[in-house]
């Protein structure tokens, strides 16, 4: 078996890999872990911010369970806040030990402080 072969694949007609299914980092990283469906995720906040002109605020934190999506809710200090956006190294979603950044309505950026977690779910 030459190089080129083993690079390239072989060009005979009918040829399988076991590797046939060819997914993207973003098809994986929104797929289910096991046999859970993923509805709930929680975020340790890093920084919090607010940028010029924006209403929302800008979180950096580490999703410490679950996955965060767009559109999920949850509640800090007895009101409801709600991801905006999220900015991932996959795109708008994050499984568990990633860094995320997210827009998040609903909260001032000075009640956020570095080490507080956020639950969030699908509603």
């Amino acid at each position: 078996m030459s190089l080129t072969t083993l690079t390239f694949g072989s060009k005979r007609a009918g040829f399988e890999t076991q590797n046939a299914l060819i997914s993207t980092p973003v098809m994986r990283a929104s797929q289910p872990l096991g046999k859970t469906p993923l509805k709930a995720g929680k975020i340790l906040v890093k920084k919090a911010c607010r940028f010029y002109s924006h209403d929302n605020i800008f979180v950096v934190g580490e999703v410490s369970d679950g996955f965060i999506a767009e559109n999920m809710r949850g509640q800090f200090k007895d009101r409801e806040i709600q991801i905006v956006d999220v900015e991932s190294k996959y795109g708008h979603n994050a499984k568990k030990g990633m860094a995320v950044g997210i827009f998040l309505s609903g909260v001032d950026e000075t009640e956020l402080e570095a080490g507080t977690e956020l639950d969030f779910r699908v509603l």
